[in-house]
């Protein structure tokens, strides 16, 4: 593609408009591989109780073997589908790393190298934060914008409703299971946006600093030390949660185990049901965690996105490095 132009003569102020005005293509393409690939995450749970229940306790080897041939091609499907779909989100991802940093670079040319000097918003520490980390943290997000909310949500509605078909007693359990971790992560996040914020305009200072030669060395270790702290409260945060994810999902095991024993001890359900609801309970339970990640990385990267953007725009000069604000406390 040797089309230099660019879209749009705007970033515009919404990350998920953006997104779709520079890849839209792809994320269209996406959608429609997603819709078809979530229904299918529940046929292996279907096939598996069929196996146990069926063929295994009627010994029929013939429905073993075609059960068997028929899961073999569902996951030959499902391969493909996801390869396919993930060659659509890494285009996605090139297409918008590739217009922000003509963007970047338009705006710089523009400047011209005396302004560009003189400048706050467009020295040197700030272009290269801006055209590697700070582009790579919003392009990496146009890829799972559209299409992993929609696999990861409808995976997850999908084997709910399927388990809730099953054996509505420990579906509902396993779903309840859950609750605490999706009203802890909102609160959580707002807390770890501001901590990011920080984060970047503490980076962009100490990139300044570094194309200046370091002339504040107390300054430049006084921005270090701040950005390790920052970094240490982000970590505090973000790793108390997936800790909590961790934790519950092995509880959902236990639960799991113990009430669909339980059942089949009492000859209310089937073992087949049991070994579906544990497979189940995996097909959950990573989709998830993965929608968790998602929250918090909507989070991060609307707040990366807007900065790119005012710096652009040229609304935004990065703060001397005296004010940029303390980070709060961890």
């Amino acid at each position: 593609m040797n089309d230099h132009s660019l879209k749009t003569s705007h970033l515009g102020p919404g990350l998920y408009r953006y997104i779709w005005a520079q890849s839209r293509r792809q994320q269209i393409a996406i959608c429609v591989l997603t819709m078809v690939l979530a229904p299918l995450m529940m046929v292996p749970l279907e096939l598996q109780r069929q196996i146990t229940n069926k063929a295994v306790e009627s010994h029929d080897v013939r429905l073993l073997i075609e059960l068997g041939i028929g899961y073999f091609l569902v996951i030959c499907v499902q391969g493909g589908m996801k390869y396919a779909l993930n060659m659509l989100k890494g285009q996605s991802v090139e297409v918008i790393a590739r217009d922000i940093r003509l963007r970047i670079v338009e705006r710089v040319s523009k400047l011209g190298p005396s302004r560009q000097v003189a400048s706050t918003a467009f020295n040197a520490g700030t272009v290269v934060s801006l055209l590697a980390a700070e582009t790579e943290d919003v392009s990496a997000f146009g890829g799972d914008a559209f299409g992993l909310p929609m696999l990861t949500g409808g995976t997850i509605l999908y084997v709910t409703g399927y388990l809730l078909w099953v054996e509505p007693a420990i579906a509902v359990l396993a779903v309840v299971i859950y609750m605490p971790q999706a009203l802890l992560v909102p609160m959580m996040q707002f807390f770890i946006n501001r901590l990011a914020r920080l984060r970047i305009l503490n980076v962009r200072s100490l990139g300044r600093l570094a194309a200046d030669g370091m002339g504040g060395r107390e300054s430049g270790l006084s921005i270090i030390d701040r950005i390790y702290k920052l970094r240490m409260a982000i970590y505090l945060r973000k790793y108390a949660l997936t800790a909590l994810g961790n934790f519950l999902d092995a509880f959902g095991v236990i639960i799991v185990l113990i009430v669909g024993g339980y059942f089949v001890i009492q000859g209310q359900t089937q073992v087949g049901t049991l070994v579906v609801f544990m497979s189940g309970l995996n097909k959950i339970a990573d989709p998830w965690d993965e929608l968790i990640n998602f929250y918090r990385t909507i989070s991060n990267t609307a707040v990366s996105y807007e900065m790119i953007r005012t710096q652009i725009e040229g609304d935004f000069r990065a703060k001397p490095v005296e004010d940029v604000p303390p980070e709060p406390d961890a």
